[in-house]
């Protein structure tokens, strides 16, 4: 029995033995397994962290080149030129960087008239009238009809960092000439400088360019007085006093005319010109109203021989050593109307000294109405021209216009307009009694009436084409004898038909 026990328990023993040291083993190899297990686990993830690497790597390399890509395609587009034509009249052909800081245009008009004047009648003219040859004058004034190239002008214009601006406006008409070239630097739109020739701010019809006038001429007053092209420096903008739209305009210019007219390109007495404008645009109930107010103080004496001239001109250096200075208005189809000096008659006024000048305009736009007018005032020093050399009384000068046109049809871009104007000019030393120069004794007041009539038609916004026909009282006659009709110094009757092409 207890051989049996001792065998059942070496035999038990023996299995227990053999079954722990599998366990050791089984153990021992599922250690294992474990670290082979980690060490794949932790190559995984140095793996997967290495692939993030790489990932944001080629993320930031792929933003990178997208951004290059579209700075490159920004300079590109900022560098390339956009071109084309504008219909809009007065804009023209046009070269424009991407991004608006340059442009460049180039435009142009062309006018040509058909200028129909009646018959000169020379054998009804009344010979020689108190010791003056008014056959000789009117021999002299009249003009034939013909046809005209008015004006053929091209303009470039272009603009250099938005702020900074330039233009260019030859005149091939006649003699080539440099009619207006200015820069300006505009720092807001209430503050704007520009230098060079272009048109003193003065007068509204003036400041009308050409290709954009009512008439085919502008009326004699605005002609007569107005500063025209000069060379200079103006301050101007537009701002808003509460609700009301104001645009001011102050400067200062040698005051002598156009380059071409300034001996040498410079001032010619040294006196500056003095020039100011105010419009303003009150609200109203129906329409547009804007009124301008206008100032102008410039001086006409001869210094070292040279004088200063208006670019229309209606007043010029007498020339030949004469210390003096000639206003002459001129009409529309550039008649002298204060006398042409042929045969003894009188030619114009002599002046010398200050012009003080000032006026006013105003436009009221109510389609399809649109009413204009403007009045000039100036007085005019006539020093050293009495006897001994003495001062006469100021030569007054004044004058304006109103019209009203009424549109037909459509409008600017296309349509027919209907148009009127009436002028009034007297020139005079307001004393009752005139006083002439001691050394022109021929010398009489001018007044002038003229009423003007006249169709546009604009074909589209580049083509139009106009008639007016002209009628002009005059006085003293005798300086009308010889004008269209006129032979006794009637009613001078005059037409003009326009066609202009701009571009």
């Amino acid at each position: 029995m207890n051989m049996t026990r001792f065998v059942i328990a070496c035999v038990a023993v023996i299995l227990l033995s053999l079954h722990t040291s599998a366990w050791a083993d089984k153990l021992i190899e599922l250690e294992q397994t474990f670290q082979a297990q980690q060490q794949s686990l932790q190559q995984l993830q140095q793996e997967m962290h290495r692939l993030r690497q790489e990932r944001f790597a080629q993320q930031d390399e792929v933003t990178r080149r997208v951004m290059e890509v579209e700075q490159k395609a920004a300079e590109v587009a900022a560098s390339s030129m956009l071109t084309g034509y504008e219909p809009v009249p007065g804009k023209g052909f046009f070269m424009r960087s991407a991004d608006g800081q340059f442009e460049l245009r180039v435009r142009g008009f062309i006018q040509t008239w058909m200028q129909v004047e009646g018959a000169r009648n020379e054998e009804d003219f009344p010979g020689v009238v108190d010791g003056q040859d008014l056959t000789k004058a009117g021999l002299a004034r009249h003009d034939p009809s013909t046809f005209r190239l008015r004006r053929t002008r091209i303009i470039i214009s272009g603009q250099i960092y938005k702020d900074f601006g330039f233009l260019i406006e030859p005149e091939f008409t006649g003699s080539t000439r440099l009619e207006e070239t200015w820069l300006n630097y505009t720092y807001a739109p209430w503050a704007k400088v520009t230098v060079g020739q272009y048109k003193a701010r003065f007068g509204l019809e003036m400041l009308t360019s050409s290709r954009d006038l009512d008439f085919a001429e502008r009326a004699v007053i605005s002609k007569a007085l107005s500063p025209e092209y000069q060379i200079g420096a103006t301050v101007e903008g537009n701002l808003k006093l509460a609700t009301l739209p104001v645009y001011y305009g102050v400067g200062i210019y040698n005051g002598c005319g156009r380059v071409d007219q300034c001996s040498g390109g410079i001032d010619n007495d040294g006196d500056k010109e003095f020039t100011g404008r105010v419009t303003f645009s009150p609200p109203m109930p129906f329409g547009n109203l804007t009124i301008g107010l206008n100032a102008d103080h410039r001086t006409f004496r001869v210094v070292r021989g040279k004088g200063a001239a208006d670019p229309g001109g209606a007043t010029t250096p007498v020339g030949s050593g004469s210390p003096f200075h000639r206003f002459n208005p001129v009409g529309p189809t550039g008649v002298k109307l204060a006398g042409n000096g042929e045969g003894g008659t009188q030619n114009g006024f002599l002046i010398n000294g200050n012009r003080v000048t000032g006026g006013g305009d105003i436009v009221f736009d109510i389609y399809p109405f649109i009413i204009k007018g403007e009045y000039t005032y100036a007085s005019q020093e006539r020093d050293g021209l009495g006897a001994g050399s003495t001062n006469l009384d100021n030569l007054i000068m004044q004058g304006g216009y109103g019209s009203i046109g009424y549109w037909l049809f459509g409008n600017k871009l296309k349509g027919l307009q209907a148009i009127g104007r009436y002028e009034h000019v007297r020139i005079d030393d307001n004393k009752g009694k005139f006083t002439a120069p001691v050394t022109v004794a021929n010398e009489r007041p001018m007044e002038l009436r003229s009423g003007t009539f006249g169709l546009n038609w604009f074909i589209n916004s580049n083509v139009r084409l106009r008639g007016n026909y002209i009628l002009t009282d005059l006085r003293p006659g005798r300086n009308a004898v010889g004008m269209s009709n006129s032979t006794h110094g009637e009613i001078a009757h005059q037409g003009i038909a326009e066609f202009q092409v701009q571009f």
